[in-house]
């Protein structure tokens, strides 16, 4: 059967997922340094392995009949059982990883963001609002009759 093939194909994601787990490691010091450049090189670095990731994922729902892992353990040997089990285990853990590592990432991109905002806006401060009332320094005429809008002696 195609169990080894896909054994082989599981292997090499898990490799790539592995990887990809090291770059957004890396993604956050980058962040924590503020350091642009690296992290355009890295941004590109890391949709070479999602790309590579998504093919391969393409070849193993092919050979597998887009069966999951589960699925073929039940018609695979005891040998192949224990390895697909192996290898299951070992994607999900580093999929969990690198969903934590990317979520560590946001937020460290969120607290830089605001911090560049309150350095912007420190830095450029908003121009004092158009004030349409007379200023406190002019005096009123105290002795000049107040006039309403409305003519009361009709």
């Amino acid at each position: 059967m195609l169990i080894p093939t896909i054994l082989s194909t599981l292997e090499k994601l898990a490799t790539l997922h592995e990887y990809l787990y090291e770059v957004t490691v890396r993604k956050a010091d980058i962040v924590k340094n503020n350091r642009l450049e690296d992290l355009q090189e890295l941004t590109k670095e890391e949709k070479k392995y999602t790309q590579a990731i998504a093919q391969l994922e393409k070849q193993r729902a092919q050979l597998s009949g887009s069966r999951t892992i589960s699925e073929l353990a039940e018609e695979a040997t005891e040998e192949e059982k224990v390895a697909l089990h192996h290898l299951k285990e070992r994607l999900t853990e580093t999929i969990q990883s690198i969903q934590q590592q990317n979520e560590l990432n946001q937020l460290l991109l969120q607290q830089s963001l605001q911090f560049v905002t309150v350095t912007m806006n420190a830095l450029n401060p908003e121009p004092n609002a158009i004030n349409y009332e007379k200023s406190a320094n002019v005096k009123k005429n105290t002795n000049a009759p107040t006039r309403s809008m409305f003519d009361s002696k009709a």
